[in-house]
């Protein structure tokens, strides 16, 4: 992603170009690039609530930025690399493997290499979930004793014997059998919805100019 913001049209065609101005310019940028990009960064972490359906806060703390100087007039934002392994599927789209935590997640309730790279343990209506649809960790470790005990009426993971039910985790009680998770054989499939690109483009365009005025007003007062 890149964004282009010129100098010469932020300050206009009357500015007077003096060696003074010339000599706190890159300093002054700087300091306006760093703002910029500041600001773009709080604006992507709020937009995320607006674009994916109940984001957690560690997606809605994802956006980074790295600092210019005067002499690396540059900022780079985007998302932290454990978050931007998700998110780019929001931006982009398509389909996607299990996530790395998912299948970490799961491995402590069963031997998750039994599960088809492709597919993903997904909870029922009978888990409860959070605010932001994740299973708890309790709700995990409560369904581990379950399965690790011997005791009747406990969980087990496979496909249950009669009918056509998939393999998942499922639990017996009063000789019916429930069903947890259910191991579904696809790819999470996503449509492009996050568009950073459009957003960080309109909030630069709004600040920058702002921002290298004030910054440059600033350093000619400090350098005479």
């Amino acid at each position: 992603m890149t964004i282009q913001l010129s100098v010469e049209s932020e300050l206009g065609p009357a500015v007077t170009w003096t060696g003074q101005l010339m000599a706190q310019l890159p300093f002054a940028t700087s300091q306006a690039l760093n703002r910029t990009a500041y600001q773009v960064q709080q604006t992507l972490n709020y937009e995320t609530t607006n674009y994916f359906d109940r984001p957690t806060p560690f997606t809605q703390r994802a956006f980074r930025y790295t600092r210019s100087t005067k002499t690396n007039l540059q900022v780079v934002i985007g998302a932290a690399p454990l978050q931007s392994r998700y998110l780019r599927f929001g931006v982009q789209g398509g389909s996607r493997p299990a996530k790395g935590f998912e299948r970490k997640y799961l491995s402590s309730i069963v031997d998750t290499r039994n599960i088809p790279a492709s597919a993903q343990l997904v909870p029922t209506g009978l888990v409860p979930t959070d605010g932001s649809g994740n299973v708890s960790l309790a709700t995990i470790r409560r369904i581990q004793k379950g399965l690790n005990g011997t005791a009747r009426g406990g969980f087990f993971y496979g496909k249950p014997r009669g009918g056509d039910r998939p393999v998942g985790i499922y639990r017996r009680s009063r000789n019916q059998i429930f069903p947890y998770f259910l191991a579904i054989d696809a790819r999470a499939s996503y449509s492009p919805r996050f568009p950073i690109l459009q957003i960080s483009t309109r909030k630069a365009q709004q600040v920058f100019g702002e921002h290298l005025r004030t910054s440059l007003a600033q350093a000619l007062q400090q350098a005479r």
